[in-house]
């Protein structure tokens, strides 16, 4: 997992979810856009998504394994106010700006 800063945006690696800084060290996260939330937030919310990203449909599978996954989405999530359950079900069902154009329409 990588989440690096490209401008305003935080990016990672393998999940199309971004955070971009709107203020000072506050950012509007893809899967919680209703909100500012921290960079630690932010990055927490960019590994939820490249965590549900990369399980995919293994994460609704029964397996100590999976348990496994779901107790760090939910680490990650508490972050965010969230529990694991509302964090995956963001990640899969949000629409987030894919081009330059349509970021910085979402961004105002």
């Amino acid at each position: 997992m990588t989440i690096h800063r490209d401008g305003q945006w935080l990016v990672a690696t393998r999940t199309e979810h971004v955070a971009c800084e709107r203020e000072q060290g506050m950012y509007r996260l893809s899967l919680l856009p209703q909100q500012l939330v921290t960079a630690s937030q932010a990055v927490a919310g960019l590994a939820v998504a490249e965590i549900v990203g990369q399980w995919g449909q293994l994460l609704w599978e029964p397996s100590p394994n999976v348990a496994m996954v779901w107790s760090l989405i939910g680490m990650h999530a508490r972050t965010l106010g969230l529990d694991a359950l509302d964090a995956a079900i963001r990640v899969q069902q949000s629409e987030w700006p894919m081009t330059a154009a349509e970021r910085a329409e979402w961004n105002r």
